[in-house]
C-alpha cells in the first residue's frame, strides 16, 4: 500500500497593512495570489489570521470571513470586493473570543487552481482592529503517493 505524504508550499502573506484598523463590518481585497508547484497542485491551504488586539472586547459568536474570489476566465472576478459582499457562504470562518487581546485563528480550505484574491470580512465584531500588527497568511497543501 502506498503512503501517503502530506507535501506543504510556502507560507504567504496574503493581507497585513491592509488589515490595519479594519472596521466592524467592513471588507479588504488582496492583491492576486498565485501558488504554482508541480501537478497535481496544492490542493488546500492553511490559513492564519492574526488581530494585534482591538479596542474593546469583540462580541461572542461573530467572526471574521473570507471568500476566494475568483475570475474563471482570467478577466472578470465573480461579484465581491471592498463595497460588495459575496451573496455565497464564506469559504473561510474565522471564529472570535470576546476579548480585546491579540488573537490568532486557523482554519482550512480548498484552493482554487490558478490565481484567486482572497476577501476578508470583519462580520460584526463590533470592534475595529488594531492599526498595526495584523496579518492573514496561507501555506498551501497538497498530498503526495
Amino acid at each position: 500500500m502506498p503512503t501517503v505524504k502530506n507535501i506543504a508550499g510556502a507560507i504567504t502573506t496574503v493581507l497585513s497593512t491592509a488589515l490595519n484598523s479594519l472596521a466592524n463590518n467592513s471588507n479588504v481585497l488582496s492583491g492576486a495570489i498565485t501558488l504554482s508547484t508541480g501537478e497535481p497542485g496544492y490542493r488546500f491551504g492553511e490559513w492564519e489570521l492574526y488581530i494585534a488586539s482591538s479596542a474593546a472586547a469583540m462580541t461572542a459568536n461573530t467572526a471574521f470571513v473570507g471568500w476566494i474570489i475568483q475570475a474563471l476566465d482570467g478577466t472578470n472576478d465573480e461579484d465581491g470586493g471592498t463595497s460588495v459582499t459575496p451573496a455565497r457562504t464564506p469559504d473561510l470562518v474565522f471564529p472570535v473570543r470576546a476579548v480585546s487581546t491579540a488573537q490568532r485563528l486557523t482554519c482550512i480550505s480548498e484552493l482554487p487552481t490558478g490565481s484567486f484574491k482572497l476577501l476578508l470580512r470583519n462580520d460584526g465584531t463590533n470592534q475595529a482592529i488594531a492599526s498595526s500588527g495584523n496579518t492573514l497568511k496561507v501555506r498551501p497543501k497538497t498530498e503526495s503517493f
